[in-house]
């Protein structure tokens, strides 16, 4: 299964939101990174500074025959920061201000190691409830192997880094949501000038062959815009002269196809007095003289809808009786076609083309004759302000891969393919398709809804039912 792939106007979308992620999600990581390191070494700072300055005052008053009791009363005398411990290493025994909180036995080994030395250290640590800075400065007028020791703990630096962390990552959400905006905003920019080619190219398709981009609004766009006005320009161009000469071929084909048509009428009414033979080849001639009127009649027909000069001729008529009667038309008189009315549709009155749907009904009815025996059933339904009409017969159907193929010009399908003594020229369809387009409306053809073999064909004429 091929994965489905987004198209240009997510994919630009998706670009700015994930480059806007990423960039934010960077700032935020050298923010924090930075940040932290910040305020660790600020906190050091300030830790560091207040253990220089407390270790000088204390040893101003220890001695090395200090009653030990006093110890701890003199370490109380000195202001730490908030949280923070202290205590004394003195004569090889370690004294702190509160031994239910903090000893010893919490401090790391190789820090404990270097106070015993007798030396100035500093260490980073994780406390059984926090992570811990520690400061441990000698006393040398104690005279014996004296230092005194001061260990804080950074939760202020991680309360302070963890909301920093929460401010970061709502930002980055933040700017990923403007990136997404800002890439909507670009992409809708962006993407304009190729919905207007789309939609001029939509147009074209539909007929409107003078449809042409303005120039001179974007210079990176205007190669484009002049090779597309080019292109339209050529294939106005290139209909044009194939309708002209189209209708031209048509109009010069009527003079000897009248003196045709009046030749072959006088040698039917002589038709008794030929032999077997000539009889059978004027049969030939007449078959092909009727086909060959229904083709240049087709053609003329095709050329004026090419050139634009159509129009609409409408009035009120009552659908359902407009129906019936134009079938029975189609048939020759031979045959009523009954006409099923949807709830609401029985007096819908509708203002349209009389000659033209009268025309779409006529070539439907005669293309089921060619192929399925001819129409069986008719339905008629009003769809909001428009109706729907539909033609059912019981011939074999159309194959889904021929549903569109079939209303294209000379295309008969399959089946008329198949059909050596069918008399059609593969337009009837064709002018089905330019007489509802006319309308406004369209015609496609799918199942009968009661799931037996055959075909139903259903034009869409909307806005035509008349208020009343």
């Amino acid at each position: 299964m091929t994965p489905r792939r987004f198209g240009l106007r997510a994919r630009v979308i998706a670009a700015f939101g994930i480059g806007a992620l990423l960039l934010s999600l960077l700032l935020s990581a050298v923010t924090y990174s930075l940040t932290l390191g910040n305020l660790v070494d600020r906190r050091q700072s300030d830790v560091r500074t207040n253990a220089i300055a407390n270790a000088q005052g204390i040893n101003e008053e220890v001695f090395q025959d200090i009653d030990r009791g006093r110890l701890t009363d003199i370490l109380r005398r000195f202001d730490v920061p908030e949280g923070s411990h202290q205590g004394m290493l003195h004569l090889g025994e370690f004294y702190w201000t509160n031994t239910l909180q903090f000893t010893d036995d919490q401090l790391p080994t190789a820090f404990v190691a270097e106070v015993f030395e007798g030396t100035p250290v500093e260490m980073t640590f994780d406390g059984t409830e926090a992570v811990y800075y520690a400061v441990s400065l000698p006393l040398p007028n104690a005279n014996a192997s004296a230092s005194y020791v001061q260990a804080t703990p950074l939760t202020d630096v991680d309360d302070t880094v963890n909301g920093l962390l929460a401010t970061l990552a709502g930002a980055s959400a933040v700017t990923a949501i403007l990136g997404l905006g800002f890439g909507i905003y670009t992409a809708t920019r962006l993407l304009a000038p190729l919905g207007e080619v789309s939609a001029a190219a939509e147009q074209i398709a539909q007929g409107q062959l003078s449809t042409r981009l303005d120039e001179g609004r974007d210079p990176d766009l205007d190669r484009l815009i002049v090779s597309f006005n080019g292109m339209t320009s050529a294939l106005e161009e290139r209909i044009m002269r194939d309708s002209r000469f189209a209708s031209d071929v048509s109009h010069e084909l009527r003079s000897p196809l009248m003196t045709l048509t009046g030749s072959v009428a006088v040698l039917e009414k002589r038709r008794e007095d030929m032999p077997e033979r000539a009889q059978v080849a004027l049969d030939l001639l007449s078959a092909d003289v009727r086909r060959f009127k229904v083709l240049v009649e087709d053609l003329l027909e095709i050329s004026r809808f090419d050139v634009g000069a159509v129009e609409l001729d409408t009035e009120e008529v009552l659908l359902s009786e407009f129906v019936r009667r134009s079938l029975h038309a189609a048939s020759g008189g031979t045959r009523e076609v009954p006409v099923i009315h949807e709830a609401g549709a029985e007096d819908l009155i509708v203002e349209i083309d009389k000659r033209r749907i009268a025309q779409v009904i006529r070539n439907l009815s005669e293309n089921a004759d060619k192929y399925a025996d001819g129409v069986t059933q008719a339905r008629i339904a009003r769809d909001g302000d428009g109706v729907r009409i539909e033609l059912e017969d019981e011939g074999p159907g159309v194959p889904e891969t021929e549903r569109e193929l079939i209303f294209e010009r000379f295309s008969r399908g399959s089946e008329g393919g198949r059909r050596g003594t069918s008399t059609g020229v593969g337009l009837g369809l064709s002018l089905v398709v330019e007489h509802l387009r006319l309308h406004g409306g369209k015609i496609w053809v799918t199942d009968r809804v009661d799931g037996l073999n055959g075909a139903r064909f259903v034009l869409s004429l909307p806005d035509v039912v008349v208020d009343e």
